[in-house]
């Protein structure tokens, strides 16, 4: 082999090198990419975390948007949307390739009239040809503009639905960290029952003996402690599925650690007008639906500019070629002019129109539950705030009411079961108080959701 094709195998070689290493490109920086959208310019670590150290809810937010399989699953949607927009991006790019070719040709026969050889001799052999090309080819069409265009919405929308999810596990995280607590304090409110009930029925058994009650009054006694001990088991898993639920949004085997509720919303919200405007400049799934029309406008774009004509550019140099030939390069350029494309434009229009049209409906349809959205939240948060003042007085009165009960059975002038009754009202009172105000933060965290703002509580803390 001659010097000049040694150098043309040694370049070949390195050429070969060189795109195997841009084949085995570690691309794990893409999660880092998704993260930015998710922590801005500050990324954040995994906070530390100890199964039985006190949870405050702002440390479960935080871990929960540290480590949550379905936000990160949204974070692999954007960077396969980025990835599409680089795709499209490199159809306004040349493409080099090689492309080596080996053949053999064998030749077996008689010679004919006019050959050099002598009639009757035989002709043939095995020829062999070995050719490495360097390909460039380049497409032109105006549709790839659109397209690139369309990936770019696209990959904004992603964005906005990552986002968009964020928020929707942490309020999750909210739900069940409030679910935890207003089921534990229930138990404890039953359990506090149960001890003066049991004291209750012990009483009623010592009074049964000496013959000042009547065994309907010991029977009333029993079943109440009973039915109280029924409500506390109920009270106590819940709470502990509430935990589970907890630990599995939160990316942790458990949470067994008491739940420290340091939140407390502020005094004052702010109208509903308010509220509307901020979930329609920042609420994050209507921000991706605006982003899933303008994709679809450009896609509609690039469907009618099939319509117009293309334009490809083609060149190849011959890196290396055994046996040696004259041809060192070939080029051209060629034009596709679409006169009749069997209805396959006309369809892809017609698809395309159809697609925008539903993207704006889906537009239109957000902007409608996000109102509502706003809406429903608000006033189940002032609702709330106004049951809390009347459940406090209800409690006041209930205490009120048992304690006179208490000392006119003493007396003898009411029943045990008046007695009962107004046990079970104070009960009642106090279930419903420490429910409503557990209901009152989960408003106020649903509300900030609905306007997209449920990370401004877990940005707080940073």
């Amino acid at each position: 082999m001659s010097n000049s094709n040694l150098h043309q195998s040694g370049r070949i070689a390195v050429y070969a090198v060189l795109f195997w290493l841009g084949g085995c490109v570690n691309w794990s920086g893409d999660v880092a990419l998704y993260r930015k959208v998710l922590d801005g310019a500050q990324p954040t670590t995994r906070p530390a975390f100890d199964p039985a150290d006190p949870l405050p809810l702002t440390h479960a937010l935080a871990l929960a948007n540290a480590d949550n399989e379905a936000i990160a699953s949204r974070g692999e949607d954007y960077i396969q949307a980025l990835a599409e927009k680089m795709r499209q991006a490199g159809t306004f790019l040349p493409t080099l390739t090689l492309g080596p070719s080996y053949s053999l040709t064998n030749t077996d026969g008689i010679s004919t009239s006019g050959s050099t050889a002598p009639v009757g001799e035989s002709r043939g052999g095995t020829s062999h040809q070995f050719t490495v090309p360097a390909n460039v080819s380049a497409n032109g069409s105006l549709s790839n503009a659109s397209n690139l265009r369309a990936a770019g919405y696209t990959v904004e929308q992603r964005a906005q639905l990552l986002l968009n999810e964020r928020e929707t596990i942490l309020l999750q995280v909210a739900q069940s960290y409030y679910t935890v607590l207003r089921a534990e304090r229930q138990a404890d409110v039953y359990v506090n029952g149960l001890k003066l009930k049991a004291e209750k029925v012990r009483d009623q058994e010592l009074r049964l003996k000496l013959g000042n009650v009547k065994p309907l009054d010991l029977a009333q006694s029993q079943a109440d402690l009973a039915g109280t001990r029924a409500r506390l088991t109920q009270s106590q898993t819940d709470a502990a599925n509430a935990r589970s639920a907890l630990a599995r949004l939160m990316g942790v085997p458990a949470v067994r650690g008491p739940l420290v509720d340091a939140f407390e919303p502020p005094a004052e919200i702010g109208e509903v007008d308010l509220w509307q405007e901020q979930a329609l400049a920042q609420r994050q799934d209507l921000l991706a639906a605006a982003r899933t029309v303008e994709a679809a406008r450009a896609s509609l774009e690039a469907a009618i500019r099939e319509y117009f004509p293309s334009v490809s550019v083609n060149y190849s140099y011959f890196l290396y070629t055994d046996p040696s030939s004259v041809q060192n390069w070939t080029g051209g350029i060629s034009a596709n002019i679409p006169i009749f494309s069997a209805l396959s434009i006309e369809a892809g229009i017609r698809r395309a129109w159809s697609v925008y049209r539903q993207a704006g409906l889906t537009e239109s349809q957000t902007k409608r539950l996000v109102i509502d959205d706003i809406n429903q939240n608000h006033q189940n948060l002032q609702g709330s705030r106004k049951q809390i003042v009347d459940l406090q007085i209800q409690v006041e009165a209930a205490q009120r009411a048992f304690d006179l009960s208490e000392r006119a059975y003493q007396l003898g002038s009411v029943s045990n079961l008046d007695r009962l009754t107004q046990q079970d009202s104070l009960l009642l009172a106090q279930l419903n108080l420490v429910d409503e105000q557990f209901s009152q933060k989960a408003h106020y965290l649903a509300l900030l959701r609905s306007a997209g703002r449920l990370t401004s509580v877990l940005k707080a803390v940073r």
